[in-house]
């Protein structure tokens, strides 16, 4: 038993330090980002607006690799 709580925690450990790949998940989300945008411009209340328009510009700037 004890054995298999150390392999459990050696691998948590380990695939914690995996590098997401930032392209991925940039060109991943392109799409879902520009129709977050667009609902939330159609008829996303106030607060929403803000903070949508904000995760949007930082998922962005992120992003950013001269690729509209």
């Amino acid at each position: 038993m004890k054995k298999a709580i150390w392999a459990t925690t050696l691998a948590l450990c380990v695939t914690g330090c995996v590098r997401v790949d930032q392209i991925a998940v940039c060109d991943g989300s392109r799409a879902a980002r520009a129709d977050h945008a667009a609902a939330l411009a159609l008829d996303g209340g106030d607060r929403s607006v803000v903070t949508g328009a904000r995760l949007i510009r930082l998922i962005d700037v992120g992003c950013a690799d001269g690729r509209k």
